[in-house]
């Protein structure tokens, strides 16, 4: 795959406590073109996010501090990322982590342990809805 030039790729920000977790998603995502950056608790997350305004964002649910829950929250609250798209990741299946994500902004939850391509798949729809109209 030919690598986007820098004017037409999507930044994408991972927000994990697990250095090895973003270190195999930064591998995959370079990849195939994205441009990544990384933060490894909430409130990096949310700096990073301010100082980039990435494409998209996904975002561990389990952190120290400020959990990915809260941090869609922030995100969505704030002026310059309300149109990020988020995407909460888990290691775990809670049955009421679906309705906490919607409510605080999430478009999706995901398992951590999903293939790489559905990951990307999720990835590339999220970024195209989140396009604007034209």
């Amino acid at each position: 795959m030919a690598t986007p030039t820098p004017a037409t790729q999507k930044t994408i920000l991972i927000v994990d406590d697990q250095p090895f977790f973003i270190t195999m998603q930064q591998n995959m995502l370079q990849r195939q073109g994205y441009r990544v950056i990384s933060a490894n608790n909430g409130a990096d997350g949310l700096a990073q996010a301010k100082k980039f305004k990435p494409d998209i964002i996904l975002l561990d649910v389990e952190m120290p501090g400020a959990d990915g829950i809260e941090v869609c929250r922030q995100v969505k609250e704030d002026a310059e990322l309300k149109n990020t798209p988020v995407i909460i990741l888990t290691a775990t299946q809670d049955p009421k982590l679906n309705e906490r994500a919607f409510k605080a902004g999430a478009e999706i939850t995901i398992l951590k342990s999903v293939p790489g391509e559905r990951l990307l798949n999720m990835l590339r729809l999220s970024i195209e809805k989140a396009k604007p109209s034209a």
